[in-house]
């Protein structure tokens, strides 16, 4: 009977070994989705502010045409 105990704790810690494992890889995952996000983002923001400058610029033409 104490043989079948330290399977069942052997698989027990086998498992949390494994989902912790599995856990912490989905983090590095969704880490490094982030990051490339943040990347994406910042070169959007500088995109905006181009069109923003280039929307403006185009405003003023139409203004002094009118």
């Amino acid at each position: 009977m104490e043989i079948l105990q330290w399977i069942v704790i052997g698989v027990l810690v086998y498992i949390i070994y494994y989902l912790i494992n599995k856990y912490e890889r989905r983090v590095d995952e969704l880490t490094r989705l982030i990051e490339l996000n943040r990347e994406e983002i910042n070169k959007n923001k500088n995109n905006i502010q181009k069109n923003a400058e280039g929307v403006n610029a185009n405003k003023e033409k139409i203004e002094q045409i009118q």
